[in-house]
């Protein structure tokens, strides 16, 4: 056993198995416990040399920063793995109705069931025409069409293809005509597909609106309110008033009769930190809700935060210069 696996070894057995299906769905044909233990120990290093970096130039124990940056890298290995596998189910997704309606005519044309399965693998299809050779191999050595149908969707990631192998299975075993089947399927699939098109020019215009909201909309008021939150620190600082005149002011009115005038304790760097704060919050979850608007996943909206994040805070800043250029002599009013 080499040094990487005896490392992947110490790791819990359900993250080993969750990263080696992730492995198996992209055609990583590499031993698990190698690429777990050199995940693992890659990211412990690097974890101890960020936080240990934090903690001189920021003073930030490395206690609490060790497990959050040695957790991320590994969920950004995890989560990068799965994208490369969802993406290649959704590749085979687009194709399947053209595939299966290809076996059929096949099957027609009098060719057996792995013959058919071998002619329709074609070169466009890319990882799925791979599989249908496999398949094709599989039967031909003498394994039941079922298991090999079946073996498919332990290598490719698409519930869609899941359900269309459990269907073809299904009509094998009770005697059905298959051809008829695939042919019936393909175009089920083509309609399927037809609606998922629709719905998504029809949400399309509700993912506008989130984006503009998180990403320009916020960092607007934000800025805004931060800026005239320094303002407001700036004059009422500069305020020189007696104590008879106060009372005199607070006598006048019967707001300040009772809540009086309090000392504004909140400067324009807690606004600024508080409102970054909220941009971000706002941003990540803007992210998820548009990731799970757009395919009903809430993991595919953190391709999105990047994007949203870097506009809203560049665009934050920016107004906030603009604002001290434009509106910076409201600072000096009152001295």
């Amino acid at each position: 056993m080499g040094f990487y696996q005896r490392v992947g070894a110490i790791v819990p057995s359900f993250i080993v198995r969750a990263f080696k299906k992730e492995m198996d769905y992209i055609g990583w044909e590499i031993q698990e416990l190698s690429v777990v233990g050199f995940i693992f120990l890659f990211g412990a290093v690097l974890s101890i040399a960020i936080s240990a970096n934090l903690q001189i130039f920021f003073s930030l124990p490395i206690i609490a920063t060790f497990p959050l940056i040695f957790l991320g890298f590994a969920g950004s290995i995890y989560y990068w793995l799965n994208t490369i596998a969802e993406s290649r189910g959704k590749f085979v997704d687009k194709l399947l109705p053209d595939v299966l309606q290809l076996i059929s005519s096949n099957m027609k044309s009098g060719l057996t069931t792995e013959r058919a399965l071998l002619a329709s693998a074609r070169p466009e299809f890319g990882v799925f025409s791979d599989e249908l050779k496999l398949a094709s191999g599989k039967v031909l050595a003498g394994e039941r069409i079922e298991g090999a149908l079946t073996d498919i969707t332990t290598r490719i990631k698409s519930p869609l293809l899941e359900r269309t192998m459990w269907l073809v299975v299904q009509g094998i075993r009770s005697g059905g005509e298959v051809a008829d089947l695939l042919s019936q399927l393909a175009d089920d699939l083509r309609e399927e597909n037809a609606l998922k098109e629709e719905t998504k020019a029809e949400v399309s215009m509700y993912i506008m609106l989130i984006f503009f909201g998180a990403a320009i909309g916020a960092p607007v008021l934000f800025s805004i309110s931060s800026y005239i939150v320094g303002v407001l620190n700036v004059q009422t600082s500069q305020l020189s008033m007696n104590p008879e005149q106060l009372k005199e002011i607070t006598q006048k009115s019967s707001i300040t009769r009772i809540i009086g005038i309090p000392e504004i304790s909140i400067t324009e760097e807690f606004a600024t930190m508080y409102a970054l704060i909220a941009l971000g919050v706002t941003c990540l979850f803007s992210s998820l809700i548009m990731g799970t608007i757009n395919s009903g996943k809430e993991k595919d909206g953190i391709r999105y935060i990047p994007i949203v994040g870097i506009i809203a805070v560049a665009l934050f800043f920016i107004i906030r210069i603009i604002l001290v250029q434009v509106l910076g002599s409201l600072k000096m009013l009152g001295m």
